[in-house]
């Protein structure tokens, strides 16, 4: 299948296109003939994956390719473990639209299966990497990555297919931070602590949820006079009940956002059983039902709590509104003292 997939980036009402196919072979048709390939599952595209698509693009310098990186979709754990699948960090067109935001040309997302779960490793290296359509001029991967069925595959082997094809080949270590190796599932870890802050490290970025607005109880407008936006999130790893201070993009603009995490147990509602994700978009007045939109998440401000009448939660959401724009704008000062 070669096509461009709609990626909708902060919400529906922009969409820019990036290059997705399910085959090296599909690259053809979008005029890249030669190709340098990155390979991982890429959840979060963290400072590590981008560790590793700095040596990718040293590579294209000195062979001349286009740098290219080839992915999974479900995440391969969710068949190969489907007891215990990983949540994702990021949906799939977020990880598309950072791996096209930080260089990459193209990107390859291969359907993980069952059948090819159990591919040899050299059945994986011949169905995935080898085409008569795009030549293949280096392989990028992290020092650990395994492949093939049981994980037989490793970064030796791929070096020995390189050496054999004449291609460059380049195995990468791992990117630690305090003495913890950055990854995927140490992120999950922090997010679900509440460790927000180590998040945003290992990211490179603040943690961000993103998720379908949708109709809500309809209390927070009229009886509170602060209206929310309420998330479906079905991809990333919701942090623990609470209230955050954050930030929504809408149409290429930053509003100071704040998020509130839980059961509104101040409603007391009948169906409060599953934590919602409620989102105050400061300053903001559009109508974005049934939009994409993404809410990164810059700190903690206090637990959710229960009030004894809506006035006093009307207070309070006051205060911490007070708090998210400073925060807000301290963020972006500092922003525009380092880069300006």
């Amino acid at each position: 299948m070669e096509t461009y997939v709609t990626v909708y980036v902060m919400t529906q009402h922009s969409k820019n296109k990036y290059i997705n196919v399910s085959s090296l072979s599909s690259l053809a048709d979008f005029g890249i003939s030669r190709a340098s390939v990155a390979i991982g599952v890429f959840d979060g595209v963290h400072i590590g994956h981008r560790h590793l698509l700095t040596e990718l693009f040293k590579m294209t310098e000195q062979n001349r390719s286009e740098p290219v990186a080839l992915t999974f979709f479900p995440h391969p754990r969710t068949i190969l473990r489907p007891d215990s699948p990983p949540s994702l960090l990021i949906p799939p067109f977020k990880k598309i639209e950072l791996l096209h935001l930080y260089g990459i040309k193209a990107v390859i997302t291969i359907p993980f299966t069952k059948e090819f779960s159990m591919f040899s490793p050299e059945a994986f290296i011949k169905s995935s990497l080898m085409t008569k359509e795009v030549e293949l001029a280096g392989i990028c991967v992290g020092r650990n990555w395994r492949f093939g069925a049981g994980g037989t595959g490793d970064s030796e082997k791929l070096h020995e297919f390189a050496k054999k094809k004449h291609f460059s080949f380049q195995a990468v270590n791992e990117v630690s931070l305090d003495g913890h190796k950055v990854s995927s599932s140490n992120i999950r870890r922090a997010v679900s602590s509440g460790l927000l802050e180590d998040a945003a490290k290992m990211l490179g970025r603040p943690y961000s949820l993103c998720g379908i607005v949708e109709k809500g109880k309809k209390v927070a407008g009229p009886q509170l006079t602060f209206p929310t936006a309420n998330l479906k999130i079905d991809f990333g790893i919701v942090p623990p009940n609470g209230v955050y201070a954050g930030s929504v993009r809408f149409l290429k603009k930053a509003y100071p956002a704040a998020v509130a995490i839980g059961l509104s147990p101040t409603f007391n509602y009948a169906d409060n059983v599953t934590p919602r994700v409620e989102v105050h978009i400061i300053g903001f007045h559009e109508d974005i039902y049934g939009s994409q939109i993404e809410v990164e998440l810059f700190k903690y401000l206090r637990e959710e709590r229960c009030y004894s009448a809506p006035d006093e939660l009307k207070k309070q959401i006051g205060s911490d509104i007070a708090r998210v724009s400073e925060i807000f704008n301290a963020i972006n000062r500092e922003a525009a003292n380092i880069h300006g």
